[in-house]
């Protein structure tokens, strides 16, 4: 293919097996690995609902109510966290496999927005288990823990978490989308401008559908990512508008994402920081 050769459609389908065999090997090894330290794991899922219970002083514990739940939990999370580890390896096999036909500037968009939605993914995902979570879950255990004692089930717990950490890593593919559609010429920054009201309005409705509480404050910490997530989707497409872009236009995109990966990975870390010092409190 790098000669233009065309190739038997049989080679293609010869080669798509090959790269999936291998990347599904890698799962396999990702997801067995987390089978065997699944007990650690489970402890950092289940860690916010744990502080949460502490510092509310209830009496209450994380249970498994069913024989096999904590089988099914422990199962559901080396799955989900093989699959997520293996992700890197799986946008490998598919960039290779679509480099001999990329031409020019589609190389580097696929170079650059494919590892980026992982990172974006995995940030949101973070996002979720540092601010979204914490505040959902307190909601729920405190909500009526003075009248009767919160004895939570493992399975639900694991379940609602991995449902928010990974709604939450879509929404932050909001503003590669909106570049690649702007890119394609589909969408505009005029055309979407106009529509910030309604942004923010359907952020709030998402955040309330997606949390499973109705306090404000877990909305808010959903919707605002969106909102923000929105508005730089509208500063990439901007920049994507130009006709002619030079090298200045693609170290403008990667600096942009930088700075927006560095200031929510430090709200993370600054999260986790306080963490650790209620602990040691």
């Amino acid at each position: 293919m790098e000669n233009d050769n065309p190739i038997n459609i049989l080679e293609h389908f010869k080669e798509i097996k090959k790269r999936f065999l291998r990347y599904f090997i890698i799962l396999g090894i990702f997801t067995l690995v987390s089978l065997v330290f699944f007990k650690k794991i489970i402890q950092i899922f289940i860690e916010p609902a744990n502080k949460i219970i502490l510092n509310s002083g209830a009496e209450g514990q994380i249970v498994f109510g069913k024989v096999t739940e904590a089988w099914g939990a422990a199962a559901r999370t080396s799955i989900i966290l093989g699959i997520s580890l293996s992700i890197p390896f799986l946008l490998g096999e598919i960039i290779f496999f679509l480099r001999p036909g990329l031409r020019g500037k589609e190389k580097i968009y696929i170079y650059l927005l494919i590892p980026l939605c992982f990172i974006f993914f995995v940030i949101g995902a973070l996002f979720s288990y540092f601010f979204v979570i914490p505040s959902a879950l307190n909601f729920l255990i405190t909500l009526g823990d003075d009248i009767a004692q919160p004895m939570i089930n493992i399975g639900p717990l694991t379940s609602l978490m991995f449902s928010l950490m990974f709604w939450m890593g879509i929404i932050f593919q909001i503003p590669l989308i909106m570049f690649l559609l702007g890119s394609l010429k589909i969408i505009s920054y005029k055309m979407l401008s106009k529509y910030r009201r309604w942004v923010i309005l359907i952020s709030f409705i998402l955040g309330a559908i997606i949390t499973p509480t109705v306090d404000p404050i877990t909305q808010i910490t959903v919707a605002l990512p969106m909102i923000l997530l929105f508005e730089l989707g509208l500063i990439l497409i901007k920049i994507s508008e130009p006709d002619k872009k030079s090298w200045k236009f693609y170290l403008g995109i990667f600096v942009l994402f930088l700075i927006v990966i560095l200031v929510v990975l430090g709200a993370i870390i600054t999260r986790f920081d306080l963490y650790r010092m209620i602990e040691l409190n």
